[in-house]
Order: structure tokens, then sequence, then C-alpha cells
């Protein structure tokens, strides 16, 4: 090779060494969601959506297989003695102190099956539908933030076997979580029927008791939010994106996927992306309201928009389900601004990417209910003070 030639060969291994060495170098990625080593869409922070699972959970599989045996008879003449109780939660300090609470009230120690985590509780539903005091109620006691699958997870799949009959024990689902108002304000409670604070205390445990005895011989409940519709048909979408060749190839992609064309606006800028947020708040409280957002910088406006709805106390505000479609998704995913967005699809994705995030927005959608009516709890107070006639305001 001649100088020149060399020179430049020096220059490309020189280049190597230094990318090699920017990849050993580089910083560990960001605690929460990073982009799928498989390429497929992820959650966003703003989510907290339970995880999609390729598969069912083998306690929802063992629950399916069971032979539909008759449902038991119900004996009105509730007994807290008799009474089955599943106690999920995975710090063992909180589930002692809620255990002896329990038994102050009444409950048997040998009726109470405690699990780490929601696939426990389940593996304790699927048991206990043939065992135990099968006349008397069944509770479940739920904690939202566990390893495996966690508590919103956990009652999403109990309320989908209450649907498709296939529970001869239907049970009463109770959240106790330190995150009690977020379940509370922000998811409209979910698919528990009472959310309370953590610590719970005995007269807490005594309105749970009154509430559930209404529910097992009157049938007052509430409307649970995992028997809510959804439909990629009946979805309202808004795709924003300052590049309208990208704006078009997210609204081809949803409309293959089922979406409704009619039923897609378009914005080019922040003011147009506001204006349909704001026209979008008269519509169907009813149909999930989906935003595909490829201009990063608008993010920021979308959160401040819905963080004033909740600041209103809005009654019919609509929350949307914000999917970032920037080519540069990839990275901002290992960004703070993952906290903008509930879900990412990747920079080149395809017909199954679409598929997956409308999964994700599934399991958001029925996952969280309608804002309580009257949540004007005290912050200054402590919040084992707080009343469950304010947590139970659907009763």
């Amino acid at each position: 090779l001649g100088s020149s030639g060399r020179r430049k060969e020096c220059s490309r291994l020189s280049l190597l060494w230094l990318l090699r060495r920017c990849r050993r170098s580089a910083p560990p990625p960001r605690d929460g969601p990073t982009m799928d080593p498989d390429g497929r869409p992820f959650a966003g922070q703003r989510s907290d959506v339970p995880p999609v699972r390729p598969r069912t959970p083998s306690p929802v599989r063992k629950v399916l297989d069971m032979s539909a045996a008759p449902m038991p008879a119900r004996d009105l003449d509730v007994q807290i003695q008799n009474i089955d109780v599943i106690y999920a939660e995975d710090e063992e300090v909180f589930r002692e102190t809620t255990i002896i609470e329990l038994l102050k009230v009444g409950f048997l120690r040998e009726n109470i099956h405690e699990a780490d985590n929601g696939l426990g509780a389940l593996e304790h539903l699927a048991r206990l539908q043939v065992e135990g005091h099968v006349t008397m109620p069944l509770l479940v006691l739920l904690d939202v933030r566990m390893p495996g699958m966690d508590g919103r997870e956990c009652a999403l799949q109990i309320q989908e076997l209450v649907k498709k009959r296939a529970l001869r024990r239907e049970p009463f689902t109770v959240c106790i979580s330190s995150i009690h108002r977020q379940v509370t304000i922000d998811e409209g409670k979910g698919n528990f029927q009472v959310v309370l604070p953590k610590p719970i205390n005995k007269h807490f445990l005594d309105e749970v008791l009154d509430l559930l005895r209404r529910w097992w011989t009157l049938g007052y409940g509430r409307q649970l939010s995992a028997w809510k519709t959804f439909d990629p048909a009946l979805l309202d979408v808004i795709a924003a994106d300052c590049e309208p060749v990208c704006r078009l190839a997210a609204v081809a992609a949803f409309t293959r996927a089922g979406v409704c064309s009619a039923s897609v606006t378009e914005a080019d800028d922040e003011d147009e992306l506001v204006d349909a947020l704001v026209a979008a708040q008269d519509g169907d409280p009813s149909r999930p309201l989906v935003v595909l957002l490829g201009t990063v910088a608008w993010a920021p406006r979308i959160r401040g928009f819905v963080d004033e709805l909740k600041s209103e106390q809005c009654r019919r505000r609509r929350e949307p389900f914000v999917v970032c479609t920037s080519v540069d998704s990839d990275r901002i995913g290992t960004t703070n601004a993952v906290e903008n967005y509930h879900a990412f699809m990747p920079k080149t994705f395809a017909q199954a990417d679409v598929n997956w995030v409308l999964e994700f927005c599934r399991l958001w959608w029925q996952t969280r209910g309608d804002a309580p009516a009257n949540d004007n709890d005290d912050d200054s107070g402590s919040e084992s003070g707080h009343s469950v006639a304010s947590v139970m305001s659907d009763y």
C-alpha cells in the first residue's frame, strides 16, 4: 500500500477501536422500560399496565381445564370464621401486620392463604374452587407492586375468569397498597371492589366486611374495568406528527389493524394536537382515546393537558393512551422522556408490532375505571385515618 492507503487503513482501524471502546464504556441502561431485545414494542412509564404475556399463566389454565361443576349454594348467614382469605403481599412485615388485624376481626389463621405475588394468589384461587368453605364468600386481598405478577394483572385475570364463567366461587377483590390514591384517583379503582391504604386497621376491615356482606347477599358492587369493551374499531385516534409521510404510515398501519379511518384525527402542529384533545373530551367516554405521537417535543404538552384535567377533577376527562411512533423511539426509550408515553413502536415497525401496541392499550384500558366522584381526602392527615366510605363512593 502507498502512504495514503496506509493512512486510510490506520484511520479506519482507529475508528473501529474507538467505536468498540465507546461501546464498552457506555453507561448501563437506566432503570425502567427499554427496547425489547427482539425489537418489539414496549411499555412506557406512564402506562403501569401489566406486561403483555404471550401465553396464559398456568393457574388460569388450571381453572379453565376444570370440569364445569355446579355453583355451590350460597349461605346468606355470613360467618367471619368461615370466610376463606387469599392475601398476596411481597413484603413480609406488612403481611404479618395485616394478618394480625384480620385475626382481630374474627378471621381464622387456617383460612388465610398467603402468597408473595399474583401468580401465587391465582394458585390459591384455583385450589379453593373445590376446597375450603365453598358456601361462604371468598375474599382476595392484593398489593399492587409485586414481582412476577402484580396486583393489577392478578385482578384483571380474575375478572377475565369471571367473564368466562369459569369460577365456581367469584372472589371479592380488595386492594391494599401504599399507592392507594393513585389506584383510586388516576386508575378509577381498576378491578378492585375496595381500595385501602397500607397499613390497614380494624376499622377498615369492619367496613369492608359490611360491604362484603352486601355484595354477597344483595349483589351490590361496582362495575369493574375488565368488563369494559375493547375493540380496535371503537378507538378514537389522534395522529400527531409534523412529518406527513410518517403520520400517514402510522395511520395506515393502525387502520389495517381494525381502527376505523373515520375515527382518526390528524394534527400537523402542536396547537392542532391540543385542539384535538380538547374536542375529544366531549366524545364518548366508553371509547379509548389513543394518540400516535411522532414529534417528541409535543409530548410534555400532552402531559400538561392531562394533569390540568386531573387538577380540575373533570368527571368526563378522557386520558389518552400515548404511543411513540417517532423514528427515534429506540433512543427515546432509554431517556427520561419515557415518562411521557404509554407505549413505544420500534423504528421499523411491522403489523405484528401494531397488534402488540393494541394489546398494551387493551390492558391499560381494562385496568382503569372511571374516576370516583368524591375523592376529597385530606392529604394533610394520616393515610390510615381515611374512611372507607370515601373510598367506596360507588356503592
